[in-house]
This record gives structure tokens, C-alpha cells and sequence, in this order.
């Protein structure tokens, strides 16, 4: 009886540490999201406030100049990928790639993903570059916002099949410029 408690035992030890670990490293701690538009400590403590809301998180680092927000999630924690873009969002910036524990997810692309061009006159500084780019950032389904002054025209991505254009032409026409639907 002897020898069967003393190999018993730390087997029994080694395959309790070996479940632990493997179900301990299913459940990710860290998340890392690209911010596009972060420019000072005003916009990075308007962001804090807003990721501070989403369950779980435990801290948040922000790198104003790269335009990152490194979220730390209290142990067990999920991490809701789109609660986090839609909280950015709120507080009138683009979310780009994100990473859990430094592995980038592949996204699911739904079928019906299109890119829609308009064209928008009226646009005259950076300013009015990022009023656009916030304006169609807070419709849900556009992503992936870049407006070329220059070229007067704005490019993005929206997630919905069947969608009104005239809603993406509103959004930025509210905001005192002319803008309509480029022929693709």
C-alpha cells in the first residue's frame, strides 16, 4: 500500500497541474485593438471611459501614438470583440485589427460585404476628414472608413446585404457637404 500512494500521489499531482493548465490557457487575458483618429490625452481618456463599461476588463493601457488600446481581462473573462469595436465607435473612433493574446482573429466576412465609394464635395482640411470618417463609423455596418481629400471621395466597407446608399449620403450631407453615390 506503500508504493502505490507514493506513485499514486504524484500522478495524481501531475494530472491535476495538466488539466489546470490546459483549461486555464483556453481563456485569452489580453486584447489589442488598432484606434484610428486617437490624437491626444483628451481622446484617449473619452476612449478609457467608454472601454472601462465593457464586463471583465481589468485594465487598459492606451498608446496615444500608435494607435493602440491594449485591454487586460479579469481571468475567465469573454471577450466580446464586437461590444469593444461598437463601445470605440461610441466615442467617435475607428476600430481596426484586433488581437487576443497576440494572435489576430480571423473574422468571418459575411457574403453580402460590399465596398461603397461616394463622392463628397465641399471637404477642405483634416478636420472635415474626420467628421466624415466619424459620421459613417457610427452606422453599423461600416468599417474600414478612409476619405481621400484630395480625390474628394470617400471609401468604406458595409457588412449588410441590402442597404439604402441614401443613408451613407445623408450621414455626410448633414454634416454641410455635397456627397452622392460614385458609379462602381
Amino acid at each position: 500500500m506503500a508504493i502505490f500512494k507514493i506513485i499514486f500521489t504524484p500522478t495524481l499531482l501531475i494530472l491535476v497541474i495538466s488539466i489546470s493548465t490546459v483549461f486555464s490557457a483556453d481563456q485569452p487575458k489580453t486584447a489589442s485593438l488598432r484606434v484610428d483618429g486617437l490624437a491626444c490625452p483628451f481622446c484617449a481618456y473619452g476612449l478609457e471611459k467608454k472601454l472601462k463599461k465593457v464586463d471583465g476588463v481589468e485594465k487598459l493601457e492606451i498608446k496615444i501614438n500608435e494607435g493602440i488600446v491594449i485591454l487586460h481581462f479579469k481571468e475567465g473573462a469573454k471577450i466580446d470583440e464586437s461590444l469593444i469595436a461598437k463601445k470605440v465607435k461610441e466615442a467617435g473612433f475607428t476600430p481596426g485589427k484586433f488581437e487576443v493574446d497576440g494572435k489576430s482573429k480571423q473574422e468571418k466576412k459575411e457574403t453580402n460585404e460590399h465596398k461603397i465609394t461616394l463622392n463628397v464635395d465641399g471637404m477642405s482640411c483634416d478636420g472635415c476628414v474626420s467628421r466624415v470618417k466619424v459620421a459613417l463609423s457610427k452606422i453599423d455596418c461600416v468599417q474600414d472608413v478612409e476619405v481621400s481629400l484630395s480625390d474628394k471621395k470617400v471609401t468604406f466597407t458595409c457588412t449588410k446585404g441590402k442597404t439604402d446608399p441614401g443613408q451613407f449620403v445623408d450621414a455626410v450631407e448633414e454634416l454641410g457637404f455635397k456627397a452622392e453615390v460614385a458609379n462602381n
